[in-house]
């Protein structure tokens, strides 16, 4: 653990049980108190009342055969609170502008429904010659930079449970069969942001990168559209960058945590 805060206006021992309900949490398992001791190096009696407390008000569960502690019941319930609270338009506005501004080119912020992406927020390019996709307007996953980020993090079966017979080919650019798609999906992933090289517009280019949530799964899909002449190569690796880690800091507000192997 690293050291603890001695600001006289953190209480201590609650930074502590805290601490503990989110060494519980990243243990991704059910854990005793004997593995919370050898991780934490605290003093027993300190962890076992402090459990306890969290097992009292509902945020912890013991499992009365094995010992073992897991997150309680009352953390779901926060969870969805905070679910049900979460303007994704709000946290993402400041983002989409500002991103619309530095590249030039039409931003958009959209989410899936069923087989398509359905954009919900948008900032249009200054420039005379833009795309200013309508809000609620639906495109295909499979041959759009938005959709493609959100299909990259995905599970792996997904691709066929979506699409069982070979792709509609809207462009001579489009991917049109699973074994292609799935290939090039493992490359997004690894990129962090997908590009739509006039796979469903002849002419235009577009790049994309997920919003994920603390599963790690995309929640939402950020990113920017324009002609091609605009978005050469270069440009593309330099706003799909910059669109990764927009949509990382996007990200973080929605509970994404970038998981580090420390020592204890």
């Amino acid at each position: 653990m690293t050291k603890s805060n001695k600001s006289p206006h953190i209480i201590q021992s609650l930074d502590k049980g805290l601490y503990l309900l989110e060494v519980v949490e990243q243990a991704n398992k059910p854990i005793t108190l004997g593995e919370l001791w050898t991780k934490l190096h605290w003093d027993k009696a300190t962890i076992h009342r402090l459990l306890a407390t969290l097992e009292r008000r509902g945020y912890l569960l013991r499992d009365q055969e094995t010992k073992q502690y897991s997150l309680g019941l009352k953390i779901y319930g926060l969870y969805n609170a905070l679910r049900r609270n979460l303007d994704i338009q709000r946290i993402t506005r400041p983002y989409l502008l500002s991103l619309a501004e530095t590249t030039g080119e039409s931003a958009h912020l959209a989410v899936v429904v069923e087989k398509y992406v359905v954009f919900i927020d948008r900032y249009s390019s200054s420039e005379t010659l833009s795309v200013n996709t309508q809000i609620g307007a639906r495109e295909p996953l499979y041959c759009t930079a938005l959709g493609k980020a959100y299909l990259a993090f995905q599970e792996e079966n997904t691709l066929e449970q979506l699409y069982p017979v070979e792709l509609e080919a809207y462009t001579q650019r489009t991917i049109t069969t699973i074994s292609k798609l799935k290939k090039h999906l493992d490359r997004v992933r690894q990129s962090g942001y997908a590009v739509d090289d006039e796979e469903y517009i002849d002419g235009i280019r577009c790049i994309s990168a997920p919003i994920l949530n603390e599963f790690k799964a995309p929640i939402a899909m950020i990113g920017i559209s324009g002609p091609k002449y605009r978005l050469p190569d270069r440009a593309v690796e330099e706003h799909g960058q910059a669109i990764k880690e927009i949509a990382l800091k996007i990200s973080r507000h929605c509970g994404y945590v970038e998981r580090e192997e420390t020592g204890t």
